[in-house]
């Protein structure tokens, strides 16, 4: 046995383990005090760093949780503002139908259908101003992609959250081929030679009109009863008849995909039915009740085609829009109808004007892309743009040819038959561009939105699962450890004590 009393080793050592065990029941205790495995950057380098990384993600998916939150809250509000207008729209259609019925209504009662349609139109237009969220006004176009086009009859219909805001020499716009409507001509005029047994079908839409000559009419007379039977039955034709009594039939809408059908039993007045081609096998013996006549298609009409910017667009009617994947301008919609010329004189002199498209350079639009971003995700790149859209009547209906030349919903008159037939097309333009509106904002709220914020919550719990399992301690296992640390902490004090009692043995050597 050797005995020092300068250094006791056995003390020493018994020393460090004290100390090593009171450490390790501290990091023990500090676990189970904050809950955490990982407390400094010593405990875990890596999966300091790892953890880190996931809690920055965390905070970042649930924030984006709240953007997304907030704005499919701000779209709702719009969309709940636009069922309103749509309803005004519904109300105004009935105005118009009802201001049609022309053999009933009154002058007097055309005035006040005419004034309560302003009073609508005022309100929308209040809608329009006063719609807000949180201080953002939704519908006054500052959350959307608006434009303005200058040029003798050409109109900025829309554009999409891809075009581009335009330099301010706007985007010019060139037509190549001018937009017409289908017709048909009549190389005979309406006589009393040709009325006996005049019988006249047009069909357009799914629908028929047919109109029979009886005893004692007259050319006038006969026309008129056509012109009723296709306004009665919702034929989307125009009619007419000049002072040699030579009937013309114009489609109301432009371009190759409108078009019509029609016959007449007396050749020349309409249609040859003895030379003209059967069309698809149409062949229609139950319209007459005698030799059965042809239905032979009216000469087809045109598409716009042009550029904008100087790139490639689509056309139909008179509306050209920007193809997908043009740089600038994808989406932007417009319209082309053409300056007003004088055609004509009606019966008292006065002069007819009618636009007349022209090929060559229409004008420029300007366009401003104020579009809503919603930053849906964690990084930069995970947006969703939203256009708000104008619902100011002298922003809708501008997509609508009308023989009233009606620009914009904001200009439409019922306080006549004629007027009241075209303001119905102009509303029921308005209409489809609001359900349209209404269907974009339903979609980007239920499929970008709704759809982003449960998966993004299903994100958020899986993070948070991965940081728990590299950051949070495990309590069950940090009280065992506190237990077993605690008994050896115990049991090294004693030993600790025992060591220190050695050196005393050395006295009794002495004695």
């Amino acid at each position: 046995m050797v005995l020092r009393i300068n250094t006791n080793i056995s003390s020493m050592r018994s020393a460090r383990n004290l100390g090593n065990t009171d450490h390790k029941l501290a990091e023990s205790l500090q676990r189970l005090s904050t809950g955490f495995k990982i407390n400094r950057a010593s405990d875990d380098p890596s999966g300091l760093v790892f953890s880190e990384q996931m809690r920055g993600q965390i905070v970042s998916v649930n924030q984006a949780i709240a953007n997304s939150e907030l704005a499919a809250s701000m779209v709702q509000t719009s969309e709940a503002a636009l069922t309103e207008v749509n309803n005004i729209l519904i109300h105004m259609r009935q105005m118009a139908l009802q201001a049609r019925n022309q053999h009933v209504n009154s002058p007097g009662e055309l005035a006040s259908l005419q004034a309560e349609l302003r009073d609508a139109l005022d309100a929308m237009g209040l809608i329009s101003r006063n719609t807000r969220f949180g201080g953002q006004s939704l519908l006054d176009g500052s959350g959307g992609v608006t434009g303005e086009a200058v040029g003798d009859g050409l109109y900025f219909v829309g554009a999409s959250t891809k075009t581009r805001t335009s330099p301010a020499k706007g985007y010019v716009v060139d037509i190549e081929q001018v937009p017409t409507r289908s017709f048909m001509q009549g190389e005979t005029e309406i006589d009393e030679d040709s009325l006996p047994g005049l019988e006249i079908v047009l069909m357009e839409g799914g629908r028929t009109a047919k109109v029979t000559a009886l005893p004692g009419d007259s050319p006038r007379s006969f026309y008129g009863k056509l012109v009723d039977e296709v306004d009665r039955v919702g034929l989307a034709l125009d009619l007419s008849i000049d002072s040699d009594n030579v009937l013309r039939i114009t489609h109301q809408e432009y371009g190759s995909g409108r078009t019509f059908m029609g016959s007449s039993t007396v050749d020349g007045v309409l249609t040859d039915r003895t030379t003209g081609e059967q069309i698809l096998g149409f062949f229609a013996p139950e319209l007459y009740p005698s030799e059965a006549a042809r239905m032979l298609p009216a000469e087809p009409g045109a598409d716009i085609v042009g550029t904008i910017n100087g790139e490639r667009a689509v056309g139909r009617g008179q509306l050209l829009t920007g193809v997908v994947g043009n740089p600038n301008t994808e989406g932007l919609v417009l319209r082309y109808a053409g300056p007003k010329e004088e055609v004509d004189e009606d019966s008292v002199g006065r002069p007819i004007f009618r636009r007349m498209p022209r090929e060559g350079e229409a004008g420029v639009v300007n366009v401003l892309n104020q579009a809503l971003g919603f930053q849906v995700g964690a990084v930069p790149e995970d947006q969703v743009r939203v256009s708000l859209p104008r619902t100011a009547p002298q922003h809708l209906g501008r997509s609508v040819h009308t023989e009233s030349d009606y620009r914009s919903l904001a200009e439409i008159k019922i306080n006549s038959p004629a007027r009241a037939r075209d303001a119905l097309r102009v509303i029921d333009a308005s209409l489809d561009e609001l359900t349209l509106m209404r269907g974009t904002l339903g979609s980007v709220v239920r499929n970008s939105l709704n759809s982003n914020i449960a998966n993004l919550r299903v994100t958020a719990e899986n993070l948070m699962a991965a940081e728990s399992t590299v950051r949070d301690a495990d309590l069950a296992e940090e009280l065992a450890k506190v237990t077993r640390d605690r008994i050896v902490l115990d049991t090294a004090t004693a030993a600790m004590a025992h060591a220190n009692q050695i050196p005393h043995s050395v006295i009794r050597l002495l004695r």
